[in-house]
């Protein structure tokens, strides 16, 4: 799989979230940001700005390794113990081996950041799942379009846990603000309980990565006007004033400017990088390695 690269790291320096959500698939949301609710496309669970539970569908139906115009890096050994070579959406100059999650992106954590976290958890699984994602990045998309599906179904068997770090590495890369807005709007978004539905959204009207569009406050809340429950005044002034903006900046700085991590997407099962394969079914590959570590 070709991919989007980058210049730089992993988030060891998580800023102090406390958001902390619980419910179950059927239930309507209610809580705030320190309080506990229910969400109806989510299950029990909690975290650093949390959102728990099984997605509602989202993601496209399984198939061939997704492809693009950036070249990737050699992967990591994966959680299923075999090594191969997989392009990671954007990559650095220096890819890494052996790379590992951090061990918290927790509040718990080694460092902190201004402003808020912006590291979403979803689920309350054993199998922990760290993902690094640009939402500007075209394999991001397409690597998305695959292992969703599972990831879903997983988080309503209650198999797994799910850390998404949203990352600017695209906007590091080759300028632009909307990495790091789309980044914030979706944190912004899980505050009203509507993580996984704009996430879907984002990549649905992801536009071509030349033009930046998600830079545009009013292009990511005309998105949010697709969503019952979701636009309002406080949705809206979240996404103008991005609270989350020095989080997702402090998450490339420790994890790709420092070189740690080389690319988008990254994802991690229990600590060990899945290879995304540069050929073949790649939510089969991805089934098999949670599979491998107990999901």
């Amino acid at each position: 799989m070709a991919g989007c690269a980058s210049q730089g790291t992993t988030n060891n320096g998580a800023g102090a979230g406390s958001g902390t959500e619980a419910g179950s698939a059927t239930g309507s949301r209610s809580g705030s940001d320190t309080g506990v609710g229910t969400d109806p496309a989510t299950g029990p669970g909690a975290g650093v700005a949390v959102s728990s539970g099984a997605g509602s569908g989202i993601g496209g139906a399984s198939g061939a390794a997704p492809s693009g115009a950036h070249s990737g890096a050699t992967g990591a050994t994966g959680a299923t113990g075999t090594a191969s070579s997989a392009a990671v959406g954007h990559t650095s100059a220096a890819p890494s081996s052996g790379a590992s999650a951090p061990a918290s992106a927790s509040a718990s954590g080694p460092g902190s950041v201004a402003g808020k976290d912006a590291t979403v958890i979803v689920g309350v699984g054993k199998v922990r799942v760290v993902i690094y994602e640009d939402y500007r990045c075209p394999v991001c998309k397409q690597v998305y379009d695959q292992i969703q599906p599972v990831i879903s179904s997983k988080l309503g068997s209650g198999s797994i846990k799910v850390e998404f770090h949203a990352v600017d590495l695209i906007d590091h890369n080759t300028g632009g603000k909307g990495s790091l807005a789309a980044g914030n709007a979706a944190s912004c978004a899980l505050q009203a309980f509507k993580f996984q539905p704009y996430r879907e959204a984002l990549f649905a009207a992801q536009p071509s990565e030349s033009t930046d569009a998600f830079a545009d406050p009013n292009e990511l809340i005309s998105i949010a006007k697709t969503i019952s429950g979701l636009d309002s005044p406080t949705f809206e002034d979240c996404v103008r004033t991005q609270p989350y903006g020095a989080s997702i900046d402090s998450t490339y700085a420790a994890e790709y400017g420092s070189g740690k991590l080389v690319g988008v997407p990254s994802v991690f099962i229990n600590g060990t990088q899945w290879n995304v394969p540069t050929s073949g079914d790649v939510a089969a590959s991805f089934t098999q390695a949670l599979a491998a570590a107990g999901a």
